[in-house]
């Protein structure tokens, strides 16, 4: 849901930040895309991420070079000689040690002048957002499940974002709490020389319950073309404890899918078969190209939720890296 804000004024989002002559040399070219407010509301924002993958490092590559103040990584699993086929930061000398500290090493070269930095923290209060790259359901005691971490952020208030990239599949979930304002530019008009300058406002729903959802599909062939099925199948997904880091086969992912919609509304045929066996077979596994997609597209939401300028995806984003579709829906 989104709506006009008459209450609140653009200073509110811009902070009264300033930067230097030397950061506007530097982000000049970016500047030039989303102006100086948005760069200086980047660099006094704080980033949270726990769960450190192929995603994870496209995400985090492009939140530091785009000047970010500060980001913090929590993954204490050690890297193995398979992560070095689909990290391209990490090298041989790496394996055995903690995946946050070796992503976090490498990040600290790229732009000096953000805080890059680890941490035993896994509840990620105290920053302007939380994102969970691949921790799903649960499954792995190393790391806190989305719903759980989003459960925390809502009760504290900071925006969440969950997001996964398998094999040629992946998916994004925002939730930016019951009211995210952000500032729109729109054309009124085809003479006008500058756009005019919009604050909107639109409320997010927290992972448990968009997953929960009850829905009136209708004609399936209809719904299909607003709800695209990979979101269903990554929802199924984003809530299964006993998926994480596990081969999948075609029946065992169909018989998860099925329970998940169950009793939702949503009838079985809106997920066909085919595309389950699809999914099944690239999960728990990583493409380094569909990584990339998402993990660029996770940056942009991530730039999008801390800077205030154009709406988060509201609420999923799924990509589909074989008919090369990425679709946001609302559930």
């Amino acid at each position: 849901m989104v709506s006009r804000v008459t209450d609140a004024s653009e200073s509110k989002l811009s902070g009264g930040h300033e930067i230097s002559k030397d950061e506007v040399a530097l982000y000049d070219r970016q500047i030039r895309l989303w102006g100086v407010e948005s760069q200086a509301r980047l660099r006094k924002a704080s980033v949270y991420v726990v769960g450190v993958t192929a995603t994870t490092l496209e995400m985090a590559k492009n939140l530091v070079l785009s000047g970010i103040g500060r980001i913090a990584l929590h993954d204490p699993r050690e890297v193995t000689a398979e992560d070095l086929e689909t990290q391209y930061y990490f090298g041989a000398d790496d394996v055995g040690r903690p995946r946050d500290a070796v992503l976090a090493d490498r990040l600290a070269v790229l732009n000096p002048l953000v805080d890059v930095h680890i941490t035993d923290d896994t509840v990620g209060v105290g920053y302007d957002l939380v994102v969970a790259v691949g921790t799903g359901g649960g499954g792995d005691a190393r790391l806190p499940a989305s719903r759980a971490v989003n459960a925390r952020c809502r009760d504290a208030g900071v925006p969440f974002i969950a997001a996964d990239a398998f094999g040629l599949f992946g998916y994004i979930f925002a939730d930016c709490l019951d009211s995210h304002q952000y500032v729109e530019e729109q054309t009124d008009g085809a003479a006008a020389d500058e756009p005019v300058r919009r604050l909107l406002r639109a409320s997010y729903k927290p992972l448990d319950i968009s997953c929960a959802a009850a829905m009136d599909i209708g004609n399936v062939k209809r719904a299909v073309r607003k709800y695209p099925p990979l979101v269903f199948i990554c929802q199924a997904l984003a809530s299964c404890a006993d998926c994480h880091g596990k081969q999948l086969s075609e029946d065992e992912l169909c018989s998860i899918v099925r329970r998940s919609i169950q009793g939702r509304g949503i009838p079985d045929s809106m997920v066909d078969q085919a595309l389950i066996g699809r999914v099944a077979a690239s999960w728990a596994t990583e493409y380094v190209p569909c990584a990339a997609v998402v993990g660029g597209t996770l940056a942009q939401e991530v730039l999008k939720v801390v800077t205030g300028k154009d709406m988060p995806v509201n609420n999923w984003f799924a990509y589909d890296a074989l008919s090369g579709d990425g679709i946001q829906c609302c559930i």
